[in-house]
């Protein structure tokens, strides 16, 4: 039987409790980057569970576009590394938002 996303289906993103936010950071400590692959396998996470942990992890868990996977941020992390990260985050912001400018126009000239 196909899913909703065996059919291309956008599903709801996975829920995230604090005791898996502070699993993956104990997992990270120490260990530098580590690929969504890694922490899959080692903690039992499929690829979705594992960005939704470091989304709402509250910064705790570096990871964006061009970034090696993710990486705990305490106070043994480089701050260079943590600003790249952010201004990657914020570039993408950037392109999505122009991307989503684009199509408001186009909405504008074709809405009748």
């Amino acid at each position: 039987m196909e899913t909703q996303s065996d059919l291309g289906l956008k599903t709801p993103a996975p829920e995230v409790s604090s005791e898996e936010i502070a699993l993956v950071c104990d997992f990270l400590r120490g260990n530098g980057w580590k690929k969504a692959a890694e922490i899959s396998l080692a903690l039992k996470m499929d690829d979705r569970k594992v960005r939704a942990v470091a989304e709402h992890s509250e910064g705790r868990i570096l990871s964006a576009p061009g970034c090696p996977g993710y990486k705990l941020f305490d106070g043994k992390t480089e701050i260079e590394e943590a600003e790249r990260a952010a201004l990657r985050l914020e570039s993408q912001a950037r392109h999505m938002l122009a991307r989503a400018s684009q199509y408001r126009r186009r909405i504008h000239r074709y809405a009748r």
